[in-house]
């Protein structure tokens, strides 16, 4: 794939020399230094002035506004993922502060909970109830609001707008020097978010070698200290945040182990007060450890299967491919659930037997 205005840098990355990544790393938060600086009201994603009809929209200027969020994690829009408002109000913004923008995260969650869960007997342990989740995503609303009173998310919460996918196929080169950018394609999933929702995205031109990890963060504190910021604050100030609206679609297990190590750490991480979420009896403590045990086989278990069929996370693969992936992935069951069943020190591993394999596999079975 070309580009009017370069080439993927992707196509060349691995053909520079060292120095000529590091220029490249510098050129690229050269040029999304502009879009960070950007001052914003709201959160929320942004509009021609004359596109939305709402009072709610935030003045940007120029013709534009802050309106109401575009991210799929507010819409009914994702396959297999319906919205349910049984429980609580649409809530898709703009949001003005950092405590409006955690109780739409929080009504995003409950949007995803059904009145009745008629799969609960083909879904792993640590799915949870609706009612496990209705209780779980209410305290950890309460733990947000006190956490975003903190004067250091506060100060790591300014609305920032960035790009959504910052990787090689999007940034392109010139073919002559590769390490001069000539744009940044696809910003069309771009949202004003809070500054630390970045804090833990590392682009792959920043994996590759020691040199380009260091270009990256030296880059990335220099140029655009607003996301380099949260980056360098402890993670666990901001975990709670990516897990709470999407309970319904991880398990409930996920968002209550974050709001566990959050009550464990509370005083450890600077917190001031009680935390709202109280820790549970050892008996229940005893029972996530068990849930959240599986919980992460499950993760394992999909990234593994993904690296060895080649898809997608959400299992895509290219229509050429579909015959050759669907017997590989077959035949990778097979030999999972034969592993299981013959395991005979099954007591020590999550995955005890065929019924719980079936739970956790990421794919559909065609037997």
């Amino acid at each position: 794939m070309e580009h009017a205005n370069g080439i993927p840098l992707r196509n060349k990355w691995h053909k520079m020399a060292g120095d000529q990544q590091v220029r490249c790393i510098n050129a690229i938060y050269r040029t999304i230094k502009e879009i960070v600086d950007l001052e914003f009201p709201a959160y929320g994603s942004i509009y021609f002035s004359d596109a939305l009809d709402s009072d709610d929209n935030q003045p940007l200027g120029d013709d534009f506004c802050v309106g109401t969020h575009c991210g799929t994690r507010y819409w009914d829009c994702d396959a297999g993922e319906r919205r349910y408002y049984h429980y609580t109000r649409k809530n898709r913004g703009p949001w003005l502060n950092i405590g409006d923008y955690c109780d739409g995260l929080i009504d995003s969650g409950l949007s995803r909970v059904p009145r009745v869960d008629d799969e609960i007997r083909k879904r792993p342990i640590y799915q949870g109830t609706p009612e496990t989740h209705l209780a779980l995503l209410e305290s950890a609303r309460s733990v947000l609001k006190q956490m975003a009173m903190d004067p250091r998310l506060c100060s790591s919460a300014s609305p920032l707008l960035f790009h959504p996918d910052l990787h090689m196929r999007n940034i392109f080169v010139s073919e002559d020097d590769p390490s001069v950018v000539t744009s940044i394609i696809d910003w069309q999933g771009t949202s004003v978010e809070p500054a630390f929702w970045y804090s833990d995205e590392v682009p792959d031109f920043a994996t590759g070698s020691e040199l380009c990890t260091k270009a990256f963060e030296l880059s990335s504190r220099f140029l655009t200290p607003k996301l380099s910021g949260p980056r360098l604050m402890e993670e666990g100030l901001f975990r709670p945040f990516r897990y709470c609206y999407r309970t319904w679609k991880d398990g409930a297990v996920a968002l209550r182990h974050e709001l566990i190590e959050t009550a464990r750490l509370w005083e450890e991480l600077g917190f001031e007060g009680r935390c709202p979420f109280a820790l549970p009896t050892r008996e229940e403590l005893a029972n996530h450890a068990k849930e959240y045990k599986l919980f992460e086989a499950a993760q394992t278990l999909r990234t593994d299967l993904c690296s060895l069929l080649n898809t997608a996370s959400d299992g895509w693969v290219p229509p050429e491919n579909w015959e050759e992936t669907q017997s590989t992935h077959k035949e990778l069951f097979d030999g999972m659930l034969q592993a299981v069943v013959s395991n005979p020190n099954v007591d020590d591993e999550p995955v005890k037997d065929e019924m719980t394999l079936r739970a956790i596999w990421p794919f559909d079975i065609n037997e």
